[in-house]
């Protein structure tokens, strides 16, 4: 799921902003690799240019995912959150000072950054409440039934999803094991209420019963 709407690769390409774009740097960085640590002084916005990372917060030997942007997003470092890059990865970064040309100059540029950070704000929130409110079994469906609302519908009433999660991913995002979530997904398919169609593909055949099997 996209954090923005917005795609700013599209708005740094048009001719105007050539000089503009010279202010971003290129960085390559290999799958799994920790690209910002809380602890670092670089202070960057960057723009993920291809690839995807994961925004989390580490306490002791856990985890909290907090969000997965995709080419297109923006994401501030000060935010001082860890930053992964799920796949290899290309980052267009750029120095606090010469956001604010781009603020000045690309109108977008604000209301991206304000969603993305909004939504890893609402993500956040997300986080507490379910470890504190909610179950795993509750969190992965909620989380499948939101990747639901973008997803494909069928003339049947079943829904299309792709995650572009490994089950590794999807453990880290809902802060549980792998196994746990592993066994949970074995569950819902031999329930007839999800199917794997493909490589970080769904398909739910139920939506409705899935969401039963949330609120029972």
């Amino acid at each position: 799921m996209k954090f923005s709407g917005i795609n700013l690769l599209d708005e740094l390409q048009r001719p105007e902003l050539e000089d503009l774009r010279q202010n971003f740097r290129e960085r390559r960085v290999r799958k799994g690799s920790i690209v910002f640590r809380p602890d670092e002084e670089e202070d960057l916005v960057f723009i993920i240019s291809s690839g995807r990372v994961r925004i989390y917060l580490g306490y002791e030997d856990k985890e909290f995912t907090l969000g997965i942007l995709n080419p297109g997003d923006l994401y501030s470092t000060h935010a001082d959150c860890y930053v992964q890059a799920l796949e290899d990865t290309v980052l267009l970064t750029t120095d606090v000072n010469s956001v604010k040309n781009c603020m000045a100059q690309i109108p977008l540029f604000n209301r991206t950054m304000v969603r993305v950070l909004g939504h890893i704000l609402k993500n956040s929130f997300s986080v507490i409440d379910g470890l504190v409110f909610r179950d795993i079994n509750t969190r992965l469906v909620d989380f499948l039934l939101k990747e639901a609302e973008d997803g494909t519908a069928r003339n049947d009433g079943a829904i299309e999803i792709e995650t572009g999660l490994t089950v590794e991913q999807l453990s880290q995002l809902l802060g549980a094991t792998r196994q746990t979530v592993s066994t949970l997904i074995n569950n819902l398919v031999r329930d007839g209420l999800i199917e794997k169609i493909g490589r970080s593909k769904w398909l739910l055949p139920d939506p409705e019963g899935l969401r039963a099997r949330v609120e029972a």
